[in-house]
């Protein structure tokens, strides 16, 4: 079983992290990454290759300030906050240089080897904390309602390993369940380490999670 960070923001991997069931770090980890991003990504490296992933996760950046509660406007300078509003993309903690587009390339071979394992994927999405603290650029909203294009995402693997589940994490005012999605619903949260609990605690009530959990322990 393996578990796949697909965005919105860190709260998947941390929550991941917590449990010890982040063996390796994915594609989306540590990135504003909105599941339209992460679906045209997905897109492209399975259709045309990693080096087109690689570009498309790697151009058309520009530098922003942060404004505070996930807001950020681009400025004239350089920050290390590199964000491409075309995409939704937005790289704050990572410089974007040869060094990540080579980690880039192993991230994105690990993934497609662990998808075409035929191993159990779960690929996990979460919102933000709340609309206050979704994900701005320019005052543009990037953190929407993200199951159109998570159903997307399902449509592109299940021919490739059939043996995959998509968690989405969302507020209780997007309830719209939609098949081949697990739904878990959540109240406005004050920020996201509160999503991260939610996760994991969800997480840790899986039966077939707990037990994986226990060996990885036990190991």
């Amino acid at each position: 079983m393996k578990f796949i960070p697909v965005g919105l923001q860190c709260s998947v991997p941390e929550a991941l992290k917590r449990l010890n069931l982040r063996e390796y770090s994915y594609p989306f980890d540590w990135l504003f990454s909105p599941s339209k991003t992460t679906y045209e990504c997905l897109n492209i490296l399975i259709n045309e290759g990693t080096d087109k992933a690689i570009e498309y996760m790697t151009t058309g950046f520009k530098y922003y300030q942060w404004q505070g509660n996930e807001h950020f406007d681009s400025v004239n300078e350089i920050t290390k906050y590199q964000i491409n509003k075309e995409t939704g993309g937005g790289n704050t903690n990572f410089p974007i240089n040869n060094e990540y587009k080579n980690k880039l390339r192993k991230r994105f071979d690990r993934m497609m080897n662990d998808i075409r394992s035929l191993e159990q994927i779960i690929f996990i999405y979460a919102d933000a904390a709340n609309p206050y603290y979704n994900y701005y650029i320019d005052e543009i909203e990037y953190g929407l309602e993200a199951t159109d294009y998570l159903i997307k995402i399902y449509d592109l693997i299940y021919p490739i390993n059939n043996n995959i589940r998509i968690m989405y994490f969302c507020w209780n005012q997007r309830k719209n369940p939609k098949p081949n999605i697990e739904y878990i619903f959540y109240e406005y949260q004050n920020d996201w380490f509160c999503v991260t609990d939610i996760i994991e605690y969800y997480l840790k009530q899986q039966p077939d999670i707990v037990e994986l959990i226990n060996k990885k322990l036990i190991n």
